[in-house]
């Protein structure tokens, strides 16, 4: 009775964790989503973001664990870039003063004197609609 008592199957097996597919892509997605968020004002990030959407999906699709975890995070992270970069855009777009933006103007900077940096900025002053004039001093 004694030999029966500390047989194998007596013994607690083992839990065997389910791996971490998608792990390393749910990694460079949350990496990516960090570089879009740093990279919004360059233009970039809408790159890094879109990528980093794909394989965030991917990870929320094929991962398991901690890989779905990473792919969620990605996403969150790549959408905030994206949202940052499209802001930035239209930032952009909205300081222009597009009216100005044609043939006409453009030939008027044959006349101006390359060597006269104050008409030059006011050359370029027209296709703003914010004061750049501080900006030349």
């Amino acid at each position: 009775m004694e030999d029966n008592y500390w047989q194998q199957d007596d013994f607690v097996k083992p839990v065997e964790r389910e791996p971490d597919e998608k792990r390393g892509l749910g990694i460079a997605a949350i990496v990516l989503g960090v570089l879009s968020i740093l990279c919004c004002c360059v233009g970039v990030g809408f790159v890094f973001s879109i990528i980093g959407v794909v394989f965030s999906i991917i990870c929320l699709v094929k991962g398991t664990g901690s890989g779905k975890t990473f792919g969620i995070v990605g996403i969150i992270l790549n959408g905030i870039g994206f949202l940052l970069g499209v802001y930035m855009i239209i930032s952009l777009a909205m300081m222009f003063n597009w009216e100005n933006f044609n043939i006409e103007t453009f030939n008027q900077l044959e006349y101006i004197d390359p060597n006269d940096e104050e008409a030059l900025y006011n050359w370029l002053q027209q296709f703003f609609r914010v004061d750049i004039s501080g900006y030349y001093y």
